[in-house]
């Protein structure tokens, strides 16, 4: 039986070596032989650095963050489809093939029924626009403990939303942490669901440190992801205990 292959892991360089400049921080995750990153806003950096340096240091940046726009306020729709076409545009330059969105807060007063379909349509809006640059948009259900006040929680509508949306260019970002505190039951949701997973993040529970200090059983998540063949990505979005470093290299050996 041929071995399986490796997970492809993603390191997000605005949750480790923080001490550093932001562009050096790629210069560290490509000297540990790790070949993607992944961060949030574009704000405050210098792209036009980031993809010297991506492409000098053969880098992959596999996604960042697409839009901040609450998509359950159908008023600002039509500013989360300018800001996905922005960032669309940049994410082709960087050669990045996801951009992670988010559902907002709750509406007081608002029917939950009409803030799911205020998500469904805004998806649907840019899923042609995500369609033209070829890449995908995630959807990111967070957690109610470290997020309150956030529409999407539960894994279950998500992959819903995902259902409705009908576009292969839309998908959920499974955040195995988030999912945890959200609902647990993880590898029935990610089995079942894989089809609809576009990228997986991983960190342990408590405290979002590195997966193996807490009570989720990774070895079994990452051999289970390596049994059903997943090739997206694992974004290692986690607060390393110890140094970045050592903490990077025991997670990579977790995946191979």
């Amino acid at each position: 039986m041929a071995a399986l292959p490796p997970l492809r892991f993603s390191v997000n360089i605005e949750s480790m070596f923080l001490k550093m400049p932001f562009e050096q921080r790629m210069e560290h995750v490509s000297a540990l032989g790790f070949t993607s990153v992944e961060f949030g806003n574009r704000d405050g950096k210098d792209m036009n650095i980031t993809l010297a340096l991506k492409t000098a240091l053969r880098l992959n940046v596999s996604a960042f963050t697409g839009s901040t726009v609450p998509l359950v306020d159908v008023q600002q729709h039509a500013r989360f489809e300018q800001e996905i076409m922005r960032t669309a545009a940049l994410a082709v330059d960087l050669s990045c093939s996801h951009l992670i969105v988010h559902a907002g807060t709750v509406i007081p007063d608002l029917p939950r029924e009409a803030q799911q379909a205020s998500i469904i349509k805004a998806l649907q809006r840019v899923a042609p626009i995500a369609g033209d640059a070829d890449l995908t948009i995630l959807l990111e259900p967070l957690n109610p403990v470290d997020h309150p006040g956030s529409y999407l929680f539960s894994s279950l509508e998500g992959f819903k939303i995902i259902q409705a949306v009908g576009s292969p260019h839309v998908r959920l970002l499974f955040n195995i942490y988030h999912q945890q505190i959200s609902e647990g039951n993880l590898s029935t949701r990610i089995e079942k669901f894989l089809p609809l997973i576009g990228y997986i993040r991983a960190a342990d529970v408590p405290g979002r440190h590195e997966p193996g200090t807490g009570e989720i059983n990774y070895e079994y998540i990452f051999a289970l992801l390596r049994e059903k063949q997943y090739k997206g990505y694992v974004g290692l979005d986690f607060q390393p205990l110890v140094d970045d470093r050592a903490s990077l290299r025991a997670v990579r050996a977790m995946g191979q």
